[in-house]
């Protein structure tokens, strides 16, 4: 009798995590928060002993890692754009539904599906939780470079 196989969980996703010429796969459950991914991505870049990526220290806290999305799903290089979730404490993510905080910032409420691509950036720390609307205002864009065919004819 051959033994048997895993069945791949229907809920699962593999989401592809890239910065600069990085990328992490991850499994994870559709229902997941977002920011339980952060802590799997960290968890994940802390176990390959990375100290930094393309300069950027890798950081001790989850809360540090900011996720962006493609603005083309169908062309990574147009760009990216940060994802939104519910924090508590932040009122952006309250004005969504009619006033009311969604109880959950799942990957599947934030629309991530199986073999998507997000953007990860590190939140430079400074003076005090205000640096958070100033990379707002400064955003310092995504380190994401997408291989192709045309580096090889470079080299």
């Amino acid at each position: 009798m051959p033994p048997k196989q895993a069945k791949p969980d229907p809920r699962s996703s593999t989401i592809l995590f890239k910065k600069h010429k990085t990328t992490v796969l991850l499994s994870l459950q559709s229902h997941e928060s977002v920011t339980s991914a952060k802590e799997k991505l960290l968890q994940a870049l802390k176990s390959r002993h990375l100290s930094d990526i393309n300069g950027d220290a890798v950081p001790d806290n989850p809360a540090q890692i900011e996720l962006g999305v493609p603005v083309d799903r169908s062309d990574l290089e147009k760009g990216w754009m940060g994802l939104t979730t519910d924090i508590p404490g932040e009122e952006d993510g309250s004005k969504k539904n009619g006033g009311k905080k969604n109880a959950s910032d799942t990957l599947q409420t934030a629309g991530l599906q199986n073999g998507h691509s997000v953007a990860f950036r590190f939140r430079k720390t400074g003076a005090g939780d205000e640096l958070d609307t100033d990379m707002e205002l400064n955003d310092p864009g995504w380190d994401v470079i997408i291989p192709s065919f045309d580096d090889e004819e470079e080299a």
